[in-house]
């Protein structure tokens, strides 16, 4: 059986000019078929088409003032912990990031709710 790929070690595997590989897995974790495959690549190669394109909504704020900041942190793991991380996420259904800002709500609690 070929070996699935995250698209994200795709990504990288083409910036170096590698091969495509035979199957890819979206950051879902839905695996692409070939048909599928050859079919976005064909609509890259005719070009997108901007007048059907249409904005999406962002995400939801995270704060209780809508538009309010929600500042980035980024921290370093070792990669056997990352992707013991995604994958109990994946399989929760769960993002990273809610994962983490749960963790952290454990970690240091609003004053009100201790």
């Amino acid at each position: 059986m070929a070996q699935i790929e995250s698209s994200s070690s795709v990504q990288i595997r083409m910036a170096k000019g590698d091969a495509m590989p035979t199957s890819i897995k979206t950051k879902s974790g839905r695996v692409l078929t070939t048909s599928e495959i050859d079919r976005m690549a064909a609509e890259a190669a005719r070009g997108l088409d901007l007048t059907t394109w249409t904005p999406r909504r962002g995400r939801r704020p995270l704060g209780a003032t809508a538009g309010a900041h929600s500042p980035r942190i980024a921290v370093r793991l070792p990669e056997d912990l990352h992707e013991r991380a995604m994958r109990r996420a994946a399989k929760e259904g769960r993002s990273i990031s809610d994962v983490v800002r749960e963790l952290l709500e454990s970690y240091a609690p609003t004053p009100d709710s201790r």
